[in-house]
């Protein structure tokens, strides 16, 4: 009967038909006895205490639907007292989804988990690893020093490990007043020549906001295991004419278009561009009023730093030149200013930003000036600026930007021309989307092909087709993918 349902005796019976004796030590009477049971009736009784040794029966014996029912108790029984013991017998056995869901669990209500006399009992090396993991969910970072001063408080014989289980806490992304009024304070922090140069890493942090980007490091970052999508200002719709400030952000992974609130511009926008770099998000340039028969003459030259970690905006040294339509990238710790226009007309113009002494430098200048292009930088950190109104036209021109030798070089032209657009990096390749040209009657068309550029042969190919026309659009590889937002469809003018 056993043999029916264990992969171990249907083995051994089929080398020795007629074994009438095998021995099992590792085997406990009682994970044996729940085997047999489970052999004949097809359920067992299981509780918390006997579950190590009826796992341990099933996975010797290679009786995979006793396993999965192991496995069905072990994770129906996780809550804050039981989660290390669930998880410590996974562990033992190899349960790789039971591991891995006791130790969502314990990130997931880490605090709560943290009031029970088993997270004192954790060891060195568990603690460290929870600390260090980025999805631990905390009300905030000040929470995970508090968390770890428990825990080597608990036991004098820490004391030689606050230093390096301090390490993990994330203290530059506690508020400077935090540091001075709940941190200081600590004698440990002050005394503890280690820890001490924690607490003034992070001060200092602090006090160098325009050194911070060269100051990044794993302590700096917010703790967060999935990035999200954000919409920055715009103009909601054609019949508004006010312009937005709202800062929106949504998790890719729910379903639905549900958008949420999470900051406010400085000041309201439209046509600005937008760059990720070190960990902040920058706006420049665009037009401070909606006049869409005057868009130039209210270009500005403004440039702004976005902080998540503290939900903050810091006013930095606006452009050398009002932009708008221009394209913004990021790249060598820098962000590049690319064309655009302003009231006296086209752009050829490119300008670069230093974070550290807080300057633009004027950069070489394309050969020709453009707007309503868009740029996107390459895996070597080169720039390429695709399209755009050129001469009065809309162009398939490509231009590529070194930074090394600070240098323009035409590329192989696009197939269709097109601005308005949008394009972005994902895989190592730059994918083109969207935009608009001039009809046959030079009126203003929608371009749905989407053309993807390979940097090692500097050749273009197809993408599968935009299936609604969209200009003016917001485009952004995240986990793999691209997603394409907002924008302007010419075909049914909204």
């Amino acid at each position: 009967v056993i043999s029916s349902i264990s992969q171990y005796f249907r083995e051994i019976l089929a080398k020795d038909p007629g074994m009438k004796r095998l021995e099992l030590p590792s085997l406990s009477p009682l994970g044996l006895a729940n085997v047999i049971t489970f052999a004949y009736l097809g359920r067992v009784h299981m509780s918390l205490y006997t579950i190590g040794c009826t796992v341990s029966a099933a996975a010797t014996l290679q009786i995979p639907q006793l396993l999965k029912m192991c496995m069905d108790f072990l994770l129906a029984e996780l809550n804050v007292q039981t989660c290390v013991y669930v998880w410590n017998i996974a562990a033992a056995y190899g349960l790789r989804p039971v591991c891995d869901a006791a130790r969502r669990f314990v990130l997931e209500n880490f605090v709560q988990f943290a009031a029970t006399p088993l997270f004192t009992q954790l060891t060195l090396e568990q603690i460290s690893a929870f600390l260090q993991d980025d999805s631990l969910l905390l009300p905030s970072e000040l929470t995970a020093f508090q968390l770890a001063m428990k825990w080597l408080d608990f036991d004098a014989s820490r004391q030689p490990h606050a230093a390096e289980l301090l390490s993990h806490v994330h203290f530059e992304t506690i508020p400077a007043s935090e540091l001075v009024s709940q941190i200081q304070p600590v004698p440990r922090m002050m005394l503890d020549p280690q820890c001490h140069r924690l607490l003034v890493d992070a001060m200092n942090y602090h006090l160098l906001p325009y050194q911070q980007n060269t100051l990044q490091s794993r302590r700096t970052q917010v703790r967060a295991s999935q990035p999200t999508l954000l919409t920055i200002g715009g103009r909601p719709s054609l019949t508004e004419r006010a312009l937005s400030r709202e800062v929106l952000w949504r998790d890719p992974r729910e379903g639905g278009a549900t958008w949420r609130h999470l900051t406010q511009l400085p000041a309201k926008s439209f046509n600005q561009c937008v760059a990720v770099m070190d960990g902040f998000l920058y706006v420049a340039g665009g037009e401070d009023q909606n006049d869409a028969r005057n868009q130039a003459k209210h270009a500005v030259s403004t440039l702004s730093r976005y902080d998540p970690r503290f939900n903050t905006w810091l006013h930095l040294t606006g452009m050398r030149q009002r932009r708008t339509h221009f394209s913004l990238a990021a790249s060598g710790g820098r962000l590049f200013a690319i064309g655009g226009r302003n009231v006296e007309g086209l752009l050829a113009t490119t300008e670069s930003y230093l974070p550290s002494s807080n300057t633009w430098q004027m950069r070489a200048p394309m050969e020709s000036p453009r707007c309503c292009h868009s740029s996107a930088t390459l895996p070597c950190g080169d720039i390429l600026v695709t399209g755009g109104y050129i001469s009065c036209a809309y162009s398939r021109s490509v231009a590529r930007y070194s930074l090394e030798s600070d240098s323009w070089s035409e590329q192989t032209p696009l197939d269709t021309p097109r601005g308005w657009h949008c394009s972005a990096t994902l895989g190592g390749k730059v994918y083109v989307v969207g935009g608009s040209q001039l009809g046959p009657g030079g009126e203003r068309v929608d371009v749905l092909s989407v053309e993807v550029f390979s940097p090692e042969g500097g050749t273009w190919s197809r993408a599968a087709p935009l299936r609604l026309g969209v200009s003016t659009a917001g485009l952004s590889p995240l986990a793999g993918k691209l997603y394409l937002l907002g924008g302007w469809n010419e075909a049914e003018k909204r």
